[in-house]
């Protein structure tokens, strides 16, 4: 009985001490490495500075998202109207001010860490990453991750904030009425000016 009850204790010590399971995958795997790159440059974000951060954030927000497909929606019926080079100008833009918006948001650390918590089926052949920050408090805040699948593997296409807010809908809805009135030479203005801010407020 006490040999039962000692292996029973060995056990429950061990799984106290396993680190903790995380999503298994490659798009999972996207995401965590996206998320290392952010605890990094905010535990440097000082030293680094607005164009440090941006510099090092860049070429991982490049092989994280899907920017050909988010510029495409979020632009919606003005972008076949545009010719390959204005959607590449276009896709260029986008990019840049997304690297300058996380730059700007990710400046400091407070203690935050992040946890990727299940990956699952989402519908047009994407997946969805559920993720959170965990503050120093213990406090959380949902960070959901819609994937699709490439030629050049998993990328984002969408962000769900709090799990509900959906950035890709968000965008669209804001460069709607900018599109209407001035089509993508006026979007690309704003963005432009945008990203002046961004990089002023550093």
């Amino acid at each position: 009985m006490r040999g039962v009850i000692f292996r029973c204790l060995v056990l429950a010590a061990l799984l106290v001490l396993a680190p903790p399971a995380t999503a298994q995958g490659p798009a999972a795997e996207v995401v965590e490495r996206l998320h290392d790159t952010l605890l990094e440059v905010m535990k440097q974000a000082d030293a680094l500075g607005f164009e440090g951060r941006r510099k090092r954030l860049a070429p991982v927000l490049a092989d994280s998202y899907d920017m050909a497909l988010v510029t495409r929606v979020t632009t919606g019926r003005h972008w076949r109207r545009a010719d390959p080079a204005q959607q590449a100008t276009m896709i260029d833009a986008l990019t840049r001010l997304s690297v300058a918006t996380y730059a700007s948001r990710f400046d400091g650390y407070s203690g935050e860490s992040f946890r990727v918590l299940s990956t699952q089926p989402a519908p047009r052949k994407t997946v969805l990453v559920n993720s959170e920050i965990v503050k120093s408090d213990g406090d959380t805040v949902r960070l959901n991750y819609r994937m699709r699948e490439g030629d050049a593997g998993w990328r984002i296409v969408d962000v769900y904030f709090r799990g509900i807010y959906s950035e890709l809908a968000t965008r669209r809805s804001d460069y709607a009425a900018v599109l209407k009135r001035g089509g993508f030479d006026a979007l690309l203005a704003a963005i432009e000016n945008k990203i002046a801010k961004l990089r002023a407020g550093g």
